[in-house]
């Protein structure tokens, strides 16, 4: 059975590994900065659906085993969403650098948002799910060593995020992912206030200082 760990480990590996698609396929443009920008534009977009794919294929593999003992029965399905648009702006973004020739730059910016893009199916996977399983009661955030101040936040006391409304925050380079919680299991304790909070879209000015103080206190 897998753990949460184990599975975002497996993220990882599928990470790398798409980062390491893109790097190649940069370095197979050729011609001037634009054609090379316009060749990533049409090719780029199809490879990110496919990596996507393979996210929402592990987390339901991982929901599954987590699953495991739960009353009822449910099947979960993957969750991919069309983000072509955003990704081709991405591109844009990432290849600015070759109008100066510096590929090396380009080339991090393409794995950055390779990345990022990659992280998202997963979490939709799970919290999609989570609203539509009856033995789901919530969701914790997985994170790993590297976590920023903002994510240990978040993820503080193994907190679960029970209200079906919640988001999951994350910034760009965000590696952390989700793990359901289910009736019958280890469940933990319920997210605090600032938690839910600092999860939110929308946020007031004065909210966004108190989160910003909260945070201060996890660096």
């Amino acid at each position: 059975m897998l753990t949460a760990l184990e599975s975002k480990a497996q993220l990882v590996a599928l990470g790398d590994d798409a980062e390491e698609q893109v790097r190649w396929m940069l370095r197979r443009t050729s011609g001037s900065w634009e054609s090379r920008r316009l060749q990533l534009l049409d090719t780029i977009p199809g490879v990110t659906a496919y990596y996507s794919e393979g996210s929402a294929a592990l987390a339901v593999d991982y929901y599954e085993d987590a699953r495991a003992g739960a009353p009822g029965g449910y099947a979960p399905t993957p969750v991919v969403l069309d983000r072509t648009v955003r990704i081709r702006r991405g591109v844009a973004w990432a290849t600015e650098p070759l109008s100066i020739d510096d590929d090396e730059l380009a080339a991090a910016r393409l794995a950055k948002l390779m990345r990022s893009e990659l992280n998202r199916p997963y979490r939709d996977t799970i919290l999609t799910n989570r609203r539509a399983d009856p033995a789901c009661v919530g969701w914790k955030r997985i994170t790993d060593g590297d976590a920023c101040p903002f994510c240990r936040a978040l993820a503080d006391r193994g907190a679960v995020y029970r209200e079906a409304t919640a988001t999951f925050a994350a910034h760009d380079d965000c590696s952390c992912t989700a793990a359901p919680v289910f009736k019958g299991g280890a469940v933990g304790p319920e997210a605090d206030v600032m938690q839910y909070m600092a999860s939110g879209r929308r946020r007031t000015p004065k909210e966004r200082a108190a989160i910003r103080d909260w945070i201060s206190t996890y660096e």
